[in-house]
């Protein structure tokens, strides 16, 4: 795969969320998991996104990257409030990591982010955590977003992006390649109804020649050729998943033609 930046971190443009997939516990659950960091492992997707918020998320990434954090790029978030609650939940994210160090650290959904901001700058200090974050599903909070933006604490940015929601395009995105923040895209897929949702099936024989092969790799493809985004984070049940959309971070960008095929393509089949 090839590489972007994500601030000062080289990251693989196709990383992957665990919202959801990764709140398990019995061991059948686990083993597909393991099966899934085998496949992150092996096809070069190295940034696992988790959070507090995704149940056992971090416990399960913690257990089945044990061994070979060195080849994965973690990141996850401060979801509370209060100092002492921030500080408390932040030391568990460590613990059910099991890492001392993790690489990407986000206030999640901008909750009490003055108050875990000052904690978070401690840690980087300490060389404990790598950039810090902030992260939003609502775009109605890209406001409160672009002041944290400007204020030139964060280095990076996790927001929705894909074919129906570009309301980041506006002011996000150009404020972020202004500042050279990292961008980090939720809901490239949008939760799985890009691909679910459609009514009719879309065409892909112009995209063939460029290497797109599924229609979730046409989607993929339409996020990266935006190239201020520097990795977009899919998230899957399935190992085969996995490689299905790595393979769109070797890809050349996808021609400006092609990307506006691609929103034709969802007009009509969405």
């Amino acid at each position: 795969m090839q590489t972007r930046k994500l601030a000062t971190l080289q990251v693989a443009p196709i990383g992957m969320g665990t919202w959801k997939t990764f709140d398990v516990r019995s061991e059948r659950e686990i083993t597909v998991r393991k099966e899934i960091i085998e496949a992150c492992l092996s096809e070069g997707v190295a940034f696992l996104d988790s959070s507090p918020m995704y149940g056992e998320s971090e416990s399960v990434i913690g257990g089945t990257t044990e061994g070979r954090r060195e080849h994965f790029q973690l990141a996850t978030k401060v979801w509370c409030q209060g100092l002492s609650q921030g500080k408390a939940e932040i030391a568990r994210s460590f613990e059910r990591f099991r890492t001392d160090y993790i690489d990407v650290f986000q206030v999640h959904n901008l909750l009490d982010w003055k108050t875990h901001l000052l904690t978070l700058e401690k840690l980087k200090a300490e060389g404990r955590i790598g950039l810090i974050g902030i992260t939003h599903y609502l775009t109605e909070s890209y406001p409160e977003m672009i002041q944290i933006m400007k204020s030139g604490r964060i280095s990076t940015i996790q927001i929705p992006y894909n074919v129906l929601e570009r309301t980041c395009e506006r002011e996000i995105l150009p404020l972020a390649d202004e500042l050279e923040i990292g961008v980090i895209v939720m809901q490239p897929l949008d939760v799985g109804r890009l691909v679910i949702g459609l009514r009719r099936k879309p065409d892909l024989a112009p995209l063939q020649a460029h290497g797109i092969e599924t229609w979730a790799q046409a989607l993929l493809a339409w996020i990266l050729a935006d190239t201020r985004v520097s990795v977009a984070i899919p998230a899957t049940t399935k190992p085969e998943r996995i490689r299905e959309n790595a393979a769109v971070g070797a890809l050349p960008t996808l021609p400006e033609e092609l990307r506006t095929y691609i929103e034709s393509e969802v007009e009509r089949c969405f």
